[in-house]
């Protein structure tokens, strides 16, 4: 009795080719965050904003924007290219409602400037800054933002041996940027950061 041939699924063979997998869009999940975190504020935004801040095409982007969708975090308008945020993508992003002035956070990344230069200045410092990136809302130049977050890449002058804990002294030196000031938030630098629109402030 001749065996029946089974059934194809989509990613089986289909006549003598196998049909390629397909491939979610390689975009870091904190950068997509930060996207929605910065239209905090927006009524509506659209896909162009989205590509523009990400850095992506436009087939990344609506497959992106399709499983935020799925997931709550973002509502499109019916048959518009506009897009608004949802209080679950609001929550899950981080944001806060934006109540600084945008002059404000502009002034405090220009201390920031002036701070990370003077410690690359001071020969006593256990650490230099090879990078420093500022982004958030505040590049879309609406009047009330929130706070700009600041990616620092450090370089340590002095050899560390294995018993140091590089990484708190690299959280203190990260701190020591930072200081009490509340229009910015330092953290250390990822490569997402350098890849979504920013500013360079080293």
């Amino acid at each position: 009795m001749p065996k029946r041939n089974p059934r194809h699924t989509p990613q089986q063979r289909v006549g003598d080719r196998e049909e390629p997998r397909r491939q979610l869009p390689s975009v870091s999940t904190s950068a997509v965050f930060s996207f929605l975190k910065d239209t905090r504020g927006a009524l509506t935004w659209k896909m162009h904003d989205f590509q523009d801040c990400l850095n992506i095409g436009a087939k990344d982007a609506k497959q992106i924007l399709a499983i935020l969708q799925m997931q709550g975090y973002i509502q499109q308008k019916d048959d518009t290219d506009e897009y608004s945020t949802t209080a679950s993508g609001e929550a899950v992003s981080g944001s806060k409602l934006p109540r600084m002035k945008r002059k404000s956070v502009e002034e405090a990344l220009c201390t920031i400037t002036e701070r990370i230069a003077a410690l690359d200045r001071d020969p006593g410092a256990k650490f230099s800054t090879r990078k420093a990136v500022a982004f958030g809302d505040f590049l879309s130049k609406r009047p009330q933002v929130q706070a700009a977050d600041v990616g620092v890449m450090l370089s340590r002058r002095t050899p560390v041996s294995g018993n140091e804990p590089n990484d708190e002294e690299e959280c203190a030196f990260l701190k020591q940027l930072q200081a009490k000031n509340r229009f910015v938030h330092v953290q250390r630098y990822q490569p997402w950061m350098g890849a979504r629109s920013h500013r360079n402030l080293v």
